[in-house]
């Protein structure tokens, strides 16, 4: 396809049972660099939010300590990475999420926690927390708006068993994207799908123990009692 503008933006927006997804496509930039997508949403009173924003990625990878057994397991959290909590229902992915943003929070750290739904945990631990539904545009305009240097996701396997894995891999790419301009984002998985080659940072967690770690400071090879 030969394009006669300067520069060319395509606009695409698509409605599906999960929500609406709308991406701005960069066909052709006069100088500049093209060929990639921006996710964006467009929320009432606010107008366009662009999810990722446009500062440059830090080259070097900032550790964060939680407090937690994460610091043991896998040197803590690193900002610009995307982590993942593996592990099987009642792992104790959740409670180890909470625990990490409670202790980060103490810390002066700035660290979001947005669920999905399920409030036990979070009363416990009295943490607050940005609550969306199965939209991936409420998920989006939530990302697109907090200023945090880490962001934690709970709720994302319901992605997966609804509307397939290609859905999924999709909001890893944006995810993984989010983290790349600056935070670290953390999510939980009950299996990883064979999507492994998106996240940084793998930590399989069971029992409330971290069994194995895949991080930039190498695999533990010892279990690690959280």
């Amino acid at each position: 396809m030969a394009y006669v503008a300067d520069n060319v933006i395509e606009l695409i927006y698509e409605v599906y049972p999960y929500g609406a997804v709308r991406e701005a496509v960069v066909r052709k930039i006069r100088g500049g660099r093209a060929g990639f997508i921006v996710p964006y949403v467009i929320k009432e009173g606010v107008g366009v939010l662009i999810i990722t924003p446009t500062e440059p990625v830090a080259t070097r990878i900032e550790r964060l300590e939680t407090g937690t057994c994460l610091d043991v397991a896998a040197g803590g959290l690193y900002k610009g990475l995307l982590h993942v909590l593996v592990g099987p229902p009642g792992a104790g992915k959740t409670w180890l999420m909470l625990k990490a943003v409670k202790s980060l929070r103490e810390r002066g750290v700035k660290a979001e926690y947005i669920n999905r739904g399920g409030f036990v945990y979070v009363q416990q631990f009295g943490v607050e927390s940005i609550d969306v539904n199965l939209d991936l545009g409420e998920l989006y305009a939530a990302l697109a708006t907090v200023k945090a240097d880490v962001v934690f996701i709970r709720g994302l396997e319901a992605l997966f068993r609804l509307y397939g894995e290609q859905l999924l891999y999709s909001t890893l790419q944006t995810l993984l994207r989010v983290a790349r301009s600056g935070p670290a984002v953390v999510i939980s998985l009950r299996d990883l799908h064979d999507l492994d080659v998106l996240f940084d940072v793998i930590v399989n967690v069971e029992n409330r123990t971290v069994t194995s770690v895949r991080a930039p400071g190498g695999k533990i090879g010892e279990k690690v009692k959280c």
